[in-house]
């Protein structure tokens, strides 16, 4: 009986992982500034369930806006990150339409900066891709899932999975203040969701991820909630 029931009980774990994870702190602190926020001075370790890195002006009038500009998404990588030109675009577009479809829900996407816009901008800084048929397996596997699991806890990361570090910023575009930033990097988890990713489907993961954050905590900074 124990043997039949097993599988189950691990498919229904493997279901409840996470389809993402966080990066380390450490990591993120080690890595170089990019130079793409207006000032990484201002950038604190974040709680549970927030960029590893952030700031939010706490005295940001965020109701003061009535429409959203996202600026194009930069892509900056090392020299020697070797990611084609044509994936570059692949995936810049493909984070600047998830950014405007949940931030869409916030407020409508408005063409032009400007008084009363809130402009949105946002940085790839560092993407790497999975590797399709052996993630697939450290995934569906129970053995190689066991595996994985201790590749993590002394790596801090999942075997064969793919990433994304981006970095964030909110500005007013009315008298260009900046009113937040962020930067985070996650890594591909090992929800049995993750089980057929394409090479670039973690990255594409952790980026609807982002958008989703920056959507619900506009929505709460709207609301009354703590900057803090």
């Amino acid at each position: 009986m124990m043997k039949s029931v097993c599988p189950l009980v691990i498919i229904f774990a493997l279901a409840a992982c996470a389809v993402t994870t966080q990066q380390p702190l450490s990591d993120l602190e080690k890595a170089p500034r990019s130079g793409f926020l207006s000032d990484y001075s201002l950038l604190q370790p974040g709680k549970k369930g927030e960029p590893r890195l952030r700031y939010v002006d706490p005295n940001g009038n965020w109701n003061s806006f009535t429409g959203i500009f996202v600026e194009p998404v930069v892509f900056i990588s090392d020299a020697d990150a070797n990611i084609d030109p044509k994936d570059e675009k692949v995936l810049s577009s493909y984070f600047y339409n998830a950014l405007k479809t949940h931030l869409s829900g916030v407020l409508p996407i408005v063409e032009q900066p400007g008084p009363h816009v809130l402009i949105v901008r946002a940085a790839l800084t560092n993407v790497t891709t999975a590797t399709p048929g052996l993630r697939t397996i450290s995934v569906i596997v129970p053995q190689a899932r066991v595996i994985n699991a201790a590749q993590s806890l002394a790596t801090d990361s999942y075997a064969f999975v793919g990433s994304a570090r981006g970095e964030f910023e909110f500005k007013d575009g009315g008298s260009g203040q900046t009113l937040a930033e962020a930067v985070d990097g996650r890594s591909g988890g090992m929800s049995i969701k993750n089980a057929g990713v394409w090479q670039w489907g973690d990255a594409e993961n952790v980026m609807e991820y982002w958008a989703d954050l920056a959507a619900k905590r506009l929505t709460e900074l709207r609301s009354g909630a703590s900057a803090s």
